[in-house]
């Protein structure tokens, strides 16, 4: 990441992300913050930042899968940074919540389809369901995920018009290593077919939607769609743990300097 990266000419993310505004924030909400900001210049690289380009930076999370609360948080820090630079023409309003959401699939029952996979000797499908649900990997994406690609661990991947930014937790990566030294592959795609097409759409949901059925649980399920949004929810839920949290402790912390040095404290 470039230290002059900017999404507005003249205010830098880095110099926004070390201003005042950033007090209080902890590791994480900064390091969401950044590579939220970062993929939005990226976005915006060669479009003109205006409301009708940030409408459609919008439509196309939507298009791309992101249900409303994980919209909502990338909506926050764009607006936040606008208001740094004073463009309160460019905030954005928060999406509101679907009326028909999709099937939410649990943790509980994510674990469930890992285990059913494991005992039915279906290596690739369970790692298959692990990549979705931890990675919230975009379907479109599944071709580019190569051997090279998990040695690295954390690539840029292209995604229609923008860019996925693909971390493969460590637990993950080593499993994924060792499934592809087990099979002997050494480029292309690590999930093929037995006839070494790439796994497609069809297919797969009918893979999933079996394993449901083997794991007790609704067909409907049975998506890498829900999957991504079990990856995305379950970070949304961590962020917003995190936040209330250092509320708390900020409160603390002014309560403490309160009774230290406030106007009715102790002289």
């Amino acid at each position: 990441m470039e230290k002059t990266a900017e999404i507005l000419p003249g205010y830098p993310i880095e110099a926004y992300l070390q201003s005042g505004e950033g007090v209080g924030w902890n590791a994480e909400t900064r390091a969401s913050y950044r590579r939220i900001l970062y993929e939005l210049q990226q976005y915006l690289a060669e479009r003109p930042p205006n409301a009708e380009t940030l409408n459609r930076w919008r439509q196309d999370l939507q298009q791309s899968g992101y249900r409303a609360p994980s919209i909502n948080i990338r909506l926050s820090a764009a607006n936040n940074y606008f208001r740094w630079c004073g463009r309160y023409d460019l905030l954005m309003h928060h999406q509101q919540t679907e009326a028909a959401p999709a099937p939410e699939l649990t943790r509980a029952e994510y674990l469930r389809l890992l285990r059913a996979a494991r005992k039915q000797g279906r290596h690739q499908l369970y790692l298959l369901v692990k990549l979705f649900a931890v990675t919230g990997v975009p379907l479109q994406c599944l071709e580019q995920i190569t051997p090279q690609v998990v040695e690295a661990g954390q690539v840029m991947l292209n995604c229609r018009s923008s860019r996925f930014a693909l971390y493969l937790p460590q637990t993950l990566r080593c499993e994924l290593l060792d499934y592809i030294r087990e099979n002997g592959i050494t480029a292309g795609p690590v999930f093929v077919t037995r006839g070494g097409h790439p796994v497609n759409r069809s297919n797969l949901c009918r893979k999933l939607q079996e394993l449901c059925r083997e794991a007790g649980i609704p067909e409907e399920k049975g998506s890498p769609r829900c999957l991504r949004n079990l990856c995305r929810t379950t970070k949304d839920t961590l962020y917003a743990n995190m936040e209330q949290q250092l509320r708390q402790m900020y409160e603390l912390l002014l309560q403490a300097e309160q009774e230290s040095a406030g106007w009715s404290g102790e002289n």
